[in-house]
């Protein structure tokens, strides 16, 4: 596969000599002119892919190029050479800078003060007088079935005598399924598909409870501050205008099939609290639906809590409806009993 950016693309940029970078130029540009001996092949090169500098004669496939189009090609003998025109800059549009090349110690630095390089000797590589292509084609069925089609383009540069100076391989892999494996996921998405419509049924129901919880909240004077969705529930905070806090901790509905919601339940609990209160701390016997009161010497306020659970057949229909009514019942009643607590 070729490292090369289109031929035609101004996006090389050469050093000349001492602090001297010119350019964008096409690589077509400049090969030519290294073909013709009006630029070095050792000039210094860069384009935007190179991780550094590098020169026309080491990068491969430029030297290819290079040897390719330095052959001359045959005229009629009434034919005189005619004047070749000097290279012109780059067009109007500039890509991104290239990196600054090294001062004079970089090897690849142009250390004489003159602002064209010298052309360098012959190279002592072979001459090419043919470019061959061939282009072979493979397949492989894997132990799953998976078809694996390879295609490698293979490019030879052959000398007079046939030996190869440079070859450049492309290869392009197609991978086919075979029908019945085709099938088989297609089967499976099938059945995942049917799996998650149950599921997004359930998450459904899960956000419905959620929402009328929070406006069971707002209907008490309570607005939402913060809400906090985790794997186990949900976590949510509550404001009230005397600068009283309420906090509920909602268990998350989950059920294998949408039809089991009504006969799961969810764990409640239930947090109130206040800097006016001036009782005692109250740990409780443990028994179930239980107020405890315990105090923060940190903030300087009491917290009153209690613990249940949601039997969902109450707050969902067949159709998995939540009755707002039925749950804004039940939650006022435990806030109003958690609050009077602390009164």
């Amino acid at each position: 596969m070729s490292s090369l950016p289109p031929l035609e693309d101004p996006v090389a940029y050469v050093v000349v000599g001492p602090n001297d970078q010119r350019g964008p130029y096409t690589i077509e540009l400049l090969v030519s002119e290294v073909a013709a001996g009006r630029l070095a092949a050792s000039t210094p090169v860069w384009w935007p892919g190179l991780a550094d500098w590098t020169t026309l004669e080491m990068h491969p496939e430029t030297a290819v190029l290079i040897a390719v189009r330095s052959q001359p090609a045959p005229a009629p003998g009434w034919a005189q050479p005619a004047p070749q025109p000097a290279p012109q800059p780059a067009p109007a549009s500039q890509p991104a800078p290239a990196p600054q090349p090294a001062p004079a110690a970089n090897a690849f630095a142009v250390p004489a003060p003159a602002p064209a390089p010298e052309p360098l000797a012959e190279p002592a590589t072979a001459q090419v007088y043919e470019v061959a292509e061939t282009v072979a084609v493979g397949e492989l069925v894997t132990e799953d079935g998976t078809v694996v089609t390879e295609i490698v383009d293979v490019t030879d540069f052959l000398a007079e005598d046939g030996t190869l100076v440079a070859e450049i391989v492309d290869v392009t892999e197609i991978v086919e399924v075979d029908p019945q494996t085709l099938a088989d996921y297609e089967a499976l998405v099938a059945r995942s598909s049917q799996r998650a419509k149950l599921h997004e049924r359930v998450e459904s129901a899960d956000e419905s409870l959620v929402l009328a919880v929070i406006g069971a909240a707002a209907e008490l004077g309570f607005g939402l501050d913060d809400r906090t969705d985790l794997e186990r529930g949900h976590e949510m905070r509550f404001g009230e205008a005397g600068g009283d806090l309420l906090e509920i901790e909602l268990g998350r509905v989950n059920a294998d099939r949408p039809e089991d919601v009504r006969y799961a339940h969810v764990p409640l609990m239930v947090s109130y609290r206040s800097g006016s209160f001036q009782g005692e701390a109250d740990p409780g016997d443990g028994s179930h639906g239980e107020v405890t009161v315990s105090a923060d010497e940190w903030t300087g306020q009491s917290a009153s809590t209690t613990s249940l659970f949601l039997d969902l057949h109450t707050y969902f229909s067949d159709e998995l409806i939540v009755d707002a009514a039925a749950v804004q019942r039940d939650l006022g009643a435990t806030i109003a009993v958690v609050r009077g607590k602390l009164s």
